[in-house]
Order: C-alpha cells, then structure tokens, then sequence
C-alpha cells in the first residue's frame, strides 16, 4: 500500500538548493533512512513527506486514510505534565520509563531541558496508532541501553519507518534503503550503511574518471585555441564556444572528503566510549610518527580488532 508519494518536489535556503526534483515512494513495510551533511535538507524533506511543510514545487500525495506519526527537529509539547504530553495512558508511562524519562512523569513540561523534551515527544510517536512513523534523530539523548531498546521497538513496528540519523549502527538494524542527499542532488541506496558507502565511492570513482576526460579534452582544446582559431564561420565559433566551456570547466567538488561521521555528531546520555580525536604517538621528537591523526568513537555495541 503506498503510504506517501512524492513527485519531483524542491525545496531551498536562500542562494542554496536543498533538493531538486526528487521523486520517491513510501510503502507499507518500507525502512528508510536519510543521510546527509548538516543543512543539506534532511529534516526539511521528512516535513514534506509528514505533510507539515509544503514544498516549493512538486506534488505530496497521501494514502486514503493514511495515519502519520512524527518526532520532529524541534517539538512542540504543549502544555502539562511530562504523562500527559506521551500520552498519558500506561504504554505512554512504559516506554517514557524505557526512555529514561520514568522518575519525571509529573514534571511539567515547560520546565524540561531540550533532551528531555525530545525524549517525550519521541514517546509520543512511539505509542501513537500509525501507518507512517518519521522520526528526525530519535537517538539524539538516549544512553545505549534506550538505543538498543528501541532498536528493537521499530523493527517490530508493522508500519513504515522514515529516519533521519547519525547513529550508522541504528541505519544497519533498522532500515533497507537509504536515501543520500547531496548537494542538491538526492541518491537512493537499497541496503544500509555499507551499500551506502558502496553506492558514494562508485560516484565519486565516476566523477573522478569523468575530470580526468575533462582534462584531457581541455588540454586538446586549449592547444587548438593557442594556435589561432579561425573565427569567421559558425562551426568554428561553435568549437571556440565549446573548448571555452571545457577549459573553464570544473570538477564538481565533493560535499566532504571521506564518510559521513555517523554516529559522531549524535549527542549521548551516559555512554561508556572511547572517544579519540588527532591521536598520535612517537616515542621521542626525532623519531617517526607509529601513528598519528586518529579518529575513533568506540561505543559499547562495537568490537574492535587492531593489526
């Protein structure tokens, strides 16, 4: 059953396209999660698909029906108790428990900090009757044992499930496609964070391939435009126009060098990690570098083999 359908829909920031013309269906059963750098649209496509935010072109379709349950960016509680605003029934009580959220069930809402309040709303989706669940960062705040527990709360969840987030552990157990959005541009990956990656390196591979093309033509062209083109006849004015073009032109850069730092950016509750940042080490100041420049985030769902 199709839940959500959407037909070349663009949305921007202004002097910045978000996404362009993208076009993607959500079906019943379907797991989607949504990677990007920040500020390139993520949160801003998941409004469209809950039907929050209209976009600037394109068309948003909707089941018959079709009931939506979302945790957005910045929620909105309300006003009331911590109970009230999840729902105030006893799963809400159960998984606010589940969420660290137990000993604050009559704490009004006004006086909860933003990872609290993220907490509850996340709740609130979880214990709402839904076709369509569209989470922006539910993991953001959560220590590991939440994260694990709610691991295992979406994949029993009958709907379908659309995920904005940085935690690639919870991308691998969670979804089956991955939607990239890049510079505009979005990319759709079916698997998860490994044919994600599979699916990067390739169109960078390509782009590099297409530059060094790129290169070689300019160089042929250059050396025709340095030995005096002739200018007086359409065909020549044409190649002129063609081999300016190609000599000018440049490679599209990427978006950022390297992998998405999922799970990196992800902020944490009371994590047990190794966390390393520019590490390096020489035994002394005139001998070679045994390492230098490592980054690692070790969690406890993680086993690490050195060689």
């Amino acid at each position: 059953m199709i839940l959500v359908d959407l037909v070349k829909v663009s949305a921007s920031r202004p002097g910045k396209p978000l996404f362009t013309d993208l076009s993607i269906t959500i079906n019943t059963g379907d797991r989607l999660g949504i990677v990007g750098i920040n500020g390139c649209g993520k949160s801003t496509l998941m409004r469209a698909m809950a039907g929050t935010e209209t976009p600037e072109s394109g068309t948003v379709r909707f089941g018959s029906g079709v009931r939506i349950a979302v945790l957005d960016q910045e929620p909105k509680l309300g006003s009331g108790t911590v109970h009230e605003a999840a729902g105030g029934t006893w799963e809400s009580d159960a998984v606010l428990d589940r969420l660290g959220m137990g000993p604050f069930l009559d704490r009004d809402v006004s006086a909860l900090s933003g990872g609290q309040a993220k907490r509850v709303a996340l709740a609130r989706a979880l214990v709402a009757e839904s076709d369509l669940l569209i989470l922006d960062e539910p993991t953001n705040h959560l220590d590991i044992d939440s994260i694990a527990w709610l691991e295992e709360r979406l994949s029993r969840y009958a709907g379908a499930l659309v995920m904005v987030t940085h935690d690639r552990h919870v991308l691998d157990r969670v979804t089956n496609r991955v939607l990239e959005l890049d510079r505009g541009k979005a990319y759709l990956h079916d698997g998860g964070y490994d044919t994600y990656l599979e699916g990067k390196a390739d169109r960078e591979a390509k782009a590099a391939k297409s530059e060094e093309v790129r290169k070689n033509l300019a160089r042929t062209e250059l050396a025709w435009l340095r030995r005096g083109a002739p200018a007086r006849t359409s065909k020549p004015k044409h190649r002129i126009a063609t081999a300016t073009a190609i000599v000018e032109g440049r490679a599209e850069a990427a978006a950022r060098s390297g992998d998405l730092p999922l799970h990196f950016d992800t902020p944490r509750l009371g994590n047990d990690v190794v966390e390393l940042h520019g590490v390096g080490h020489r035994y002394s100041e005139e001998s070679s570098w045994l390492f230098e420049n490592v980054e690692l985030l070790l969690d406890p769902r993680e086993r690490l083999g050195l060689v």
